[in-house]
């Protein structure tokens, strides 16, 4: 889980599928992109996580042999989890924007 090509190939693809729907969503009228940019961004912050949780594992069972073949500076597998973070809080933020003003149009008709 700590090879390289996976523990950032993973989120290396999800942030072009994320900015392949994000440029969608600027162009339609779609009311689901925003959720599915949700998916996308906790799935990412997910499955860093779940790498962070290997490398903790490796690090608890003092495996220094393993640690030192990565051949990446271990910090860096925080990148993708933080980046994950953001984009999923900025969506929760958008998502509950989306939900005041439709309540708020739906208040308005009445």
């Amino acid at each position: 889980m700590l090879n390289p090509y996976f523990a950032f190939g993973v989120p290396i693809f999800l942030l072009f599928l994320y900015i392949v729907f994000a440029l969608i969503r600027r162009k339609s009228s779609l009311n689901y992109i925003g959720f599915v940019l949700l998916l996308i961004a906790t799935f990412m912050m997910t499955f860093s996580f779940q790498v962070l949780q290997g490398l903790w594992t490796l690090e608890e069972s003092h495996a220094t042999e393993q640690l030192e073949k990565l051949g990446y500076a271990p910090e860096i597998l925080w990148i993708p989890l933080i980046l994950g973070a953001v984009l999923a809080i900025l969506n929760l933020w958008r998502g509950v924007k989306r939900i005041k003003s439709f309540r708020e149009t739906t208040d308005l008709k009445k």
